[in-house]
C-alpha cells in the first residue's frame, strides 16, 4: 500500500508562515480525528509549558473510545538540544500509540530530532512567501470567495500591508465586507479600506535619497527595518522608484496634476509629493537606479546579509547623480 494511504504517526509542521501552518494543522486533525472524538483524544500544549516526560507520557497513551489519538506540541523549537535528543530516542523505539504533531518556526536540520522525523514521519514546510509569490496567493484567496481583484489592487494591498499572510487575510476580509460581491476589487477599494504601513517613512527615505543625504536616508532605512522584513523594504523602495519614473515621464510631457494622479492611481496629496520627488531624479538616472535595485535583490537572496545589502544600496543611491549615472 502506498505510504500516503496510511496516516503517519509523527508529523512536523515547520515554518515561519503561521497562517499556513495553522491551516495545515486543521487539515491534519480533520484527517486524523473526528471532531466529536477530540475532547478525549486530542491534547494541544506548548513545549515550554510541560516537562518532556509529560509529553512522552501523553504520546504513549492509547486512544479513549476512538480509533486515533493525537498530541500537538506548539513551539517545539523551544526545547533544548538534550530534550530534542531525548524525544528522538523515544521515537526511534517505534511508532507511538498517539500521533505526535510538532509545530515549530525553525528546527536545526542537523540534529537528530529533525532527521528522525524525516526518516520515520512526515515533514511539511511553510516558509514565508516572497514578494513575488504573494500576488498569486492573494488572487487565489480572492477566488476562494468567488470574487475578482485587479492587478493594481493586489500590488497596492502588498505595499500597504506587507508580507504577513495573516494580516493580509484580515485585510482581505475587510475588503470583502466593503466591496459588493459582484464588483471587481480595485486599487481605490484597497486604499479606502486598508491602512498603509510605513508610508511616511518610505517617502522620507526617498526624499533623502533624492537630496543625496546618506545619513538621514540610512536612519529612515533603520526605522523601516524595525517594522518590515528586508525583502519587503526593497519592494517598497522599488515600487516608489517605478512610480517616480512614471511621474517623471508625465512631467516631461507637461501633464496636468490630475492626469498624473489618475495615472499613478494615488490620492491627490500623494501625486503632488511624487511630482516633487521626481524633480530630484532626471530620467537618465533611472536605468542605473533599477540596475542597483536588481543587484540589491540578488544580494538579499544570496549573501545572507540583507541589511548590509540595503545599506549598500542606499549609500550608492545617495551618491552624486553624475557618479550614479557614470558607474558601470
Amino acid at each position: 500500500m502506498p505510504k500516503a494511504a496510511t496516516p503517519a504517526h509523527i508529523y512536523l509542521l515547520l515554518g515561519e508562515e503561521d497562517l499556513l501552518v495553522e491551516q495545515a494543522l486543521k487539515r491534519l486533525l480533520d484527517q486524523l480525528i473526528p471532531a466529536d472524538e477530540r475532547a478525549l483524544n486530542l491534547d494541544i500544549i506548548y513545549a515550554d509549558e510541560v516537562e518532556l516526560g509529560d509529553v512522552i507520557t501523553r504520546v504513549d497513551t492509547l486512544p479513549f473510545f476512538g480509533q486515533r489519538r493525537a498530541v500537538v506540541i506548539k513551539d517545539a523549537d523551544s526545547w533544548t538540544p538534550p530534550e530534542q535528543e531525548r524525544l528522538a530516542v523515544y521515537l526511534e523505539r517505534g511508532a507511538p500509540p498517539s500521533a505526535l504533531i510538532l509545530v515549530a518556526s525553525e528546527l536545526d536540520r542537523r540534529r537528530k530530532l529533525y532527521t528522525t522525523i524525516r526518516r520515520l514521519g512526515e515533514i511539511q514546510e511553510f516558509p514565508r512567501l516572497s514578494v513575488r509569490e504573494l500576488p498569486a496567493w492573494i488572487t487565489a484567496r480572492v477566488k476562494q470567495e468567488e470574487r475578482r481583484i485587479e492587478h493594481d489592487a493586489v500590488e497596492a494591498l502588498v505595499a500597504r500591508v506587507g508580507l504577513g499572510l495573516r494580516q493580509l487575510s484580515l485585510e482581505l476580509e475587510k475588503i470583502f465586507a466593503f466591496v459588493a460581491p459582484d464588483a471587481t476589487i480595485t486599487r481605490q477599494d484597497v486604499e479606502a479600506t486598508v491602512s498603509r504601513l510605513s508610508e511616511s517613512t518610505i517617502f522620507m527615505l526617498v526624499d533623502a535619497i533624492g537630496e543625496q543625504r546618506a545619513g538621514p536616508a540610512l536612519r529612515h532605512l533603520d526605522d523601516l527595518l524595525r517594522e518590515e522584513a528586508p525583502p519587503y523594504v526593497l519592494f517598497m523602495i522599488a515600487r516608489q522608484f517605478r512610480m517616480l519614473l512614471r511621474a517623471s515621464v508625465l512631467q516631461e510631457r507637461k501633464a496636468a496634476p490630475a492626469t498624473v494622479q489618475q495615472a499613478l492611481g494615488v490620492p491627490p496629496f500623494v501625486a503632488r509629493r511624487m511630482m516633487e520627488q521626481a524633480k530630484n531624479f532626471p530620467a537618465v538616472t533611472f536605468p542605473r537606479i533599477f540596475a542597483r535595485l536588481q543587484e540589491a535583490d540578488r544580494s538579499i537572496k544570496t549573501t545572507g546579509h540583507p541589511r548590509l545589502a540595503l545599506e549598500t544600496l542606499i549609500a550608492e543611491l545617495t551618491l552624486p547623480t553624475t557618479t550614479v549615472v557614470g558607474r558601470q
